[in-house]
């Protein structure tokens, strides 16, 4: 009985050993990574990887600012990837490798297969640190039975816009305006696109926000000029806005109150059938440019990484076009188009992704697929940039518009009261 027991003893001992070495071989074959990102598509894109082969295995982690989470952490417990929006300023810190072995004249990444101005903006010193992976364009959204008040217009500049909207405005026999084709102070991402596309740069320094000032007043001025010109004053496209734009954007255009509305690829793109089938868009191109979102996604491979040549084969078979094909098709089948739009939510940083694939998939782009050649990045901006943005910039570019001065508080005392309320 004894000896029995010993046998019994001795094999769980030796199949426990067996176990242990068959699991150290397999840990050795498949390397494990890190990665984390403030885009919940690089978690699915971790899950699909993993799938996809058996020589790594991605653990992927959400956080809001992986890059302030990233800064604070100890060299032992940082990731291997970072992915997720507004990473360029960890650029200059030297927080990313050099991925220009991705990039020769064979491959297995070519230039010519990105766009231009998103390779640039991921890259210093003719160094690439990071790889642009999608990104979004303003635009302006109508309903398509008032295509014949756009005929014509391929794209929207702002005079165009003006144009186009006082014609279409109407009013009662009171003089109150019933329908108005677009109000530049209905979107604080309008005017903020506005203030962009004129030359106002931002710029974030500790606990100070400066900004370009002499283009900031033209800014306001052209601003003012139009609500004026256009739309008879301030008060009457905020009492127009209050009184018709309560619902969202895509229903304010179907009821024909106003002629345009402002959205995002991101926002328009992503809405179900039913709400798309009757809308149509045309990207705003002022002077010639497409001002690209300033929260478009990259993803760059941390220097200090252990495990850089696995990390690069994630890099290498995200940015594939029949990578990101079996993507959007395994979305719309699973009836998740309408969680996420596109590739990481946006369009494909891959020209042929997104002139080819895209339409398949999203009807209503077919005439509208973004124009390379006229498309201008962002600069870059710290990680928390877009709560900035909407919390500080602009409310204060919206009061600048709309307010008198002396009622407008600093840009600075308002950055002083979000820094206070994060601390909270």
């Amino acid at each position: 009985m004894r000896q029995s027991t010993k046998l019994r003893t001795n094999f769980k001992t030796a199949l426990i050993a067996v176990l242990a070495i068959l699991l150290a071989s397999c840990s050795k074959r498949q390397e494990r990574l890190v990665l984390w990102t403030n885009n919940v598509d690089f978690v699915s894109f971790a899950e699909l990887f993993n799938a996809s082969q058996n020589k790594a295995r991605i653990v992927a982690y959400y956080y809001d600012a992986p890059t302030s989470k990233y800064a604070s952490a100890s060299p032992a417990a940082r990731p291997d990837i970072l992915a997720g929006s507004c990473l360029q300023a960890g650029i200059q810190k030297k927080e990313f490798a050099n991925l220009n072995s991705l990039f020769g004249k064979k491959g297995p990444l070519l230039r010519d297969d990105f766009y231009e101005p998103l390779l640039k903006a991921c890259s210093h010193n003719e160094k690439q640190y990071l790889v642009p992976v999608s990104y979004n364009l303003p635009s302006l959204v109508f309903y398509s039975g008032n295509y014949e008040n756009v005929l014509g217009a391929t794209m929207l500049s702002f005079d165009t816009i003006k144009e186009i909207s006082k014609q279409y405005n109407a009013k009662n026999k009171a003089g109150v305006y019933t329908s108005m084709g677009f109000g530049p102070l209905w979107s604080s991402d309008f005017l903020y696109l506005v203030f962009k596309d004129k030359g106002v740069f931002f710029n974030v320094e500790g606990q100070k926000i400066s900004y370009t000032e002499n283009m900031f007043e033209k800014s306001v001025e052209f601003v003012k000029d139009w609500v004026g010109e256009i739309n008879g004053g301030v008060k009457s496209e905020e009492d127009f806005a209050f009184k018709y734009l309560y619902m969202p954007f895509y229903s304010q255009v179907q009821k024909g109150r106003s002629l345009f509305a402002f959205a995002s690829s991101r926002d328009l793109l992503s809405l179900s059938n039913d709400k798309i089938r009757d809308l149509d868009f045309r990207w705003i191109c002022n002077d010639g440019k497409i001002q690209i979102e300033d929260d478009f996604v990259s993803v760059g491979i941390v220097s200090k990484s252990k495990h850089k040549g696995a990390a690069k084969k994630f890099v290498l078979w995200l940015m594939n076009e029949k990578t990101q094909r079996s993507i959007l098709e395994r979305k719309f089948k699973m009836g998740l188009e309408t969680d996420s739009f596109g590739i990481a939510g946006g369009f494909s940083s891959l020209k042929g992704a997104t002139e080819k694939i895209f339409p398949l998939y999203y009807r209503v782009m077919i005439a509208n697929t973004p124009i390379a050649d006229r498309l201008a990045a962002p600069q870059a901006f710290p990680a928390n940039w877009e709560r900035i943005k909407k919390y500080v910039v602009e409310p204060y570019i919206l009061a600048a518009c709309s307010e008198d001065e002396s009622k407008n508080k600093s840009i600075n005392e308002r950055y002083e009261d979000f820094l206070a309320s994060e601390v909270k």
